[in-house]
């Protein structure tokens, strides 16, 4: 009796097709929705060299009355989320600080149906005016695509390179974009490296990164604690409930170990680059 031959092939042959089908689907699935997602995984972390050197980035000038610092961010609440025990410290020192923030956070990048683009673009700049008050802070949105900003784009880099130098800084402070930790926004990221390069064209004499992993200069934040903590309240689109409450950990966290870097209770860790004399 002749046995029938099996159309399309043996079962294991069409069983193998259908998996790897599966795994390309999968794969094609993930790789977009990483691509969508402006969070990015950087592997290997970078970490400094060996007897990397303490820098102090001229400190007692750093925190004085009347000195030019410019803050250059991604979005709405960076500041209040990586650096405001910094800022609080410096306002309380009498600095003339302006803020640059590249994007209004506003979920430009998702689908229409999921998010309202204009109402987060106001709520969002109506939270970070509120916060920087608080720390005296001239606010500048550039109004850049969030989650999709180009530091290369012409119009807003000469935006960021024209807020920069009519400053007039005698300090900048932005993400580093060479000493990244292991997940970072990609606007945190871009909004660095554009403030990095555009940083000699200004009158600043440091650039002083944060949200890296090779710090080299440390400043005691542990007495703006309470007032730090707050500011993350006033970003109530963002951060609230649950949320509120993993965030501000986070947050403590962090402080807590620069703190212990640097041998001090809390802290925030920076890289000093001097740019000129």
């Amino acid at each position: 009796m002749r046995m029938k031959k099996e159309v399309g092939g043996p079962r294991w042959k069409r069983a193998l097709k259908s998996v790897g089908r599966m795994l390309l689907l999968f794969v094609l699935i993930v790789g977009g929705i990483y691509w969508w997602n402006p969070q990015k995984i950087h592997y290997p972390v970078r970490k400094p060299p060996a007897n990397y050197p303490k820098i102090d980035p001229d400190s007692a000038r750093l925190f004085s009355n009347g000195i030019r610092v410019t803050v250059v961010t991604g979005h709405p609440d960076d500041t209040e989320y990586f650096i405001s025990g910094t800022l609080l410290k410096l306002h309380e020192a009498g600095a003339e600080i302006t803020l640059i923030v590249v994007t209004d956070g506003d979920k430009s990048y998702y689908p229409p149906f999921m998010t309202n683009v204009a109402e987060n673009r106001r709520v969002r700049r109506i939270e970070q005016n509120d916060a920087s008050s608080h720390y005296g802070a001239k606010v500048i949105f550039l109004g850049g695509p969030d989650g999709r900003y180009d530091p290369d784009e012409p119009v807003l880099r000469k935006k960021l390179e024209d807020a920069m130098v009519d400053s007039h800084p005698d300090y900048i402070l932005a993400f580093d974009s060479e000493y990244v930790p292991f997940v970072q926004h990609r606007d945190h990221e871009n909004s660095g490296r554009a403030a990095s390069e555009l940083a000699p064209k200004t009158s600043a004499s440091w650039l002083l990164l944060f949200a890296t992993t090779a710090p080299n200069v440390y400043f005691d934040t542990d007495k703006y604690w309470s007032e730090r903590a707050d500011l993350l309240k006033i970003h109530k689109s963002q951060f609230y409930g649950e949320k509120l409450q993993a965030v501000t950990g986070t947050v403590m966290q962090k402080e807590l170990d620069d703190g212990e870097a640097a041998g001090l209770n809390m802290a925030e860790g920076f890289r000093a680059i001097r740019l000129k004399d």
